[in-house]
């Protein structure tokens, strides 16, 4: 229902101001351009002026802030470089307040007349022309068409009295105060132009007499430029391969690029964006005015005896003076913290503390083609490069011959049971090579595609553009564990074990034209030592290259072995002498190791026998005492003068000569215990047998 300001409110010769609408100057034209590979370009530009001039450089908007960052102008004949000046980006909402108008939410009819509370309209509605002062703006919500809809009543205060007028009457609003007109003019410029405008005008002013040369330059965001190989192989035996590198470019903003120097860099410069261009406010502390206090009436009661003290209204006004020099106290700590650089807790936070000092102009760099600049490698073309506006274009950077060579490469990673076609290229352009796409042409054929990572100077690299149909290729692991030595180190058991991983693979070539020199990767394990039976030609952190030529319909195998010792332990108490006996046959252990396990074993054994004794000894004299313990509970249903009587008496006196002789025995036992294990323990600590 609410429409938008712009659509409602006739303005009276509103119009853009022509320099919006003026084409930038060309007096100083794009010369040279350096893309980076990190979403920046510096671009250079230079020309003739005569005496005292203004250049209007124009760029997108959203580009601005990169110019105000990085924008150096010099002058080269002795002039000088006056201001630089450009549209600011102030806030609308600073300009609706400004208005008295509230910046939250949408504008609509309604609210702005609401907010122009007082002034003098001329209005034009379905009854016809009201003139007068804006009283308010009432809305109300009314059922219609199913749903409850806002209805806004415009009141104006006429000669004749107060007219409403419903805000769908409403046809045409004009301000009469031409002050406020103008303002709501600017506003409504600043709204369209903040949604239409794509370009900001940059103007230099430059002052000097005569003709002088001027340059400017800067950095802006841009694509980043792309690299794309071609490879050739050659169709005969002993010729070179071909590459041809293009680097893709594009030059998205509006400006033709015509004959002027390109270089294309490879390194990656810290970039960032700030936010130049929007206007900035720090919100400041409101402090009170301080005031006195003014005098209080004075009220008196009717006394008894004695008047009311005028100390008691004096302390009513000290305390109210009190709490006033507080409250300003307060006010000027929160101001001194402002000013020490303490945020106010008005302030919006991340504007305490910028500053625009660290960002500087960059300089242009004087490049060789082809080279090195400090650390980064670059390509300066030879020849001017022209590329129009809005335009893209593919420029060759590398053609001639490289160093390489037709191999097949099988990988663990290899899905399948073929290996790759590929070459091995050795870069011997002269000049690195970036990263990006490569398309492999085998004579006039196209044979695959393959991504080319980075190649410094005279670096090798794989790389395989197709399957490889005439080789079968078939891979096998086998892991086996050898004990290599035992030892005996202070009762624990050292064994020393060689773990070999053999990885074979077996190819096979069916075509019957070309012999194949096939490139097998083997994975490289850490720790793992490479056997010396087999060298590999190449190596990389996590992989063993070998080479091995498979001749026409031919098959051949390659087996690389690598080895790991591993040590594990082993308690005595766990060992046996068979097993011991085994590692002796294999080599592993010797002759002093398995007598050091007898001796072991022997003393053991006389521990274990001893703990038997006690045992034995322990178990006898548990069974007596249980005997005595039957024969008394006989005893206490058998007369006393009975003859079985007198027998279980003396049966009780022998189990008790027997006890005593089995404690004396157990105390025998366990001392020899102790003997024995004692013995077993320094033995068994004392020993080290290789």
């Amino acid at each position: 229902m609410h429409a938008r300001i712009a659509s409602l409110i006739v303005l009276s010769g509103l119009a853009f101001p022509s320099s919006l609408l003026a084409q930038p100057d060309e007096a100083m034209p794009v010369s040279a351009v350096t893309l980076y590979r990190s979403g920046v370009g510096s671009f250079e530009r230079q020309g003739t002026v005569t005496g005292d001039e203004t250049v209007s450089l124009a760029f997108d908007a959203d580009q601005i802030n990169d110019i105000l960052k990085s924008l150096v102008v010099i002058d080269l004949d002795g002039g000088r470089v006056g201001a630089v000046s450009y549209s600011s980006d102030e806030p609308i909402g600073r300009r609706l307040e400004a208005l008295g108008l509230d910046h939250e939410g949408q504008l609509t009819l309604a609210r702005l007349l609401g907010e122009f509370q007082g002034a003098r309209i001329d209005l034009t509605s379905t009854s016809g022309e009201i003139t007068g002062r804006i009283l308010g703006v009432d809305g109300r919500e009314l059922w219609h068409d199913d749903q409850f809809e806002e209805f806004i009543r415009l009141s104006i205060a006429t000669n004749e009295g107060i007219v409403t007028v419903d805000e769908h009457d409403i046809r045409s609003v004009r301000l009469l105060d031409e002050s406020l007109q103008s303002d709501l003019n600017d506003l409504l410029i600043a709204l369209g132009t903040q949604r239409t405008e794509q370009s900001r005008s940059v103007e230099i002013d430059l002052r000097g007499v005569g003709d002088r040369r001027v340059r400017a330059a800067y950095v802006q965001e841009t694509p980043i430029w792309k690299t794309s190989y071609r490879l050739v192989l050659p169709e005969g035996e002993g010729d070179d391969l071909h590459i041809e590198g293009w680097a893709i470019v594009e030059n998205t903003t509006d400006h033709d690029w015509e004959n002027i120097t390109l270089t294309l860099v490879a390194g990656r410069p810290v970039g960032f964006e700030m936010d130049l261009s929007t206007p900035l406010y720090i919100s400041r502390p409101e402090i009170a005015v301080p005031v006195e206090v003014a005098a209080a009436p004075k009220m008196y009661d009717r006394g008894r005896g004695g008047g009311q003290s005028p100390f008691d209204d004096v302390a009513d006004e000290m305390a109210v003076v009190d709490r006033e020099t507080r409250d300003y106290r307060l006010t000027q700590e929160s101001n001194e913290r402002n000013r020490r650089g303490v945020p106010s807790t008005d302030a919006p936070l991340g504007l305490a503390g910028r500053s625009l000092s660290a960002e500087m102009g960059m300089s242009t760099v004087s490049m060789a083609s082809g080279g090195d600049e400090g650390e980064v490698f670059f390509y300066r073309l030879d020849n001017p490069v022209s590329v129009g506006k809005r335009e893209s274009a593919m420029l060759p950077i590398i053609t001639g011959p490289i160093e390489g060579r037709r191999v097949s490469v099988f990988s663990p990673s290899t899905q399948g049971q073929h290996p790759y076609r590929g070459v091995e290229l050795t870069n011997s352009t002269g000049l690195k090579l970036m990263p990006g796409p490569l398309s492999v042409f085998d004579g006039s054929v196209f044979a695959g595609d393959s991504q080319m990572g980075y190649i410094g100077a005279e670096e090798n690299r794989m790389l395989a553009y197709a399957v490889d149909l005439d080789v079968d290729a078939e891979r096998t692991t086998n892991q086996n564990t050898t004990t290599q030595n035992v030892r005996i180190l202070d009762g624990v058991i050292h064994l020393s074990n060689v773990v070999e991983n053999e990885y074979t693979v077996t190819l096979d070539n069916h075509d019957s034209k070309r012999d194949r020199m096939i490139v097998v990767e083997v994975p490289r394990f850490r720790d793992w030592t490479l056997s010396a039976e087999i060298k590999p030609y190449e190596e990389t952190d996590g992989l063993y290259r070998f080479e091995i030529e498979v001749g026409s319909g031919e098959t051949e195998s390659l087996t690389a072995t690598q080895t790991r010792t591993q040590s594990t332990t082993m308690a005595l108490t766990s060992a046996s002498l068979p097993t011991l006996l085994s590692y002796q046959r294999q080599g592993a252990a010797s002759q002093a190791v398995i007598d050091a396990y007898k001796g072991y074993a022997s003393r053991r054994a006389a521990v274990d026998d001893a703990r038997k004794e006690i045992e034995h000894n322990e178990s006898e004299y548990q069974r007596i005492e249980n005997d005595q313990r039957r024969i008394r509970d006989l005893l206490r249903s058998i007369n006393r003068q009975d003859a079985l009587y007198a027998r279980y008496m003396g049966q009780l006196e022998t189990h008790e000569d027997s006890l005593d002789e089995l404690r004396s025995e157990r105390q025998t036992l366990v001392n020899d215990l102790a003997q024995k294990e004692q013995q077993l323990d320094l033995y068994v600590r004392t020993l080290r047998v290789e």
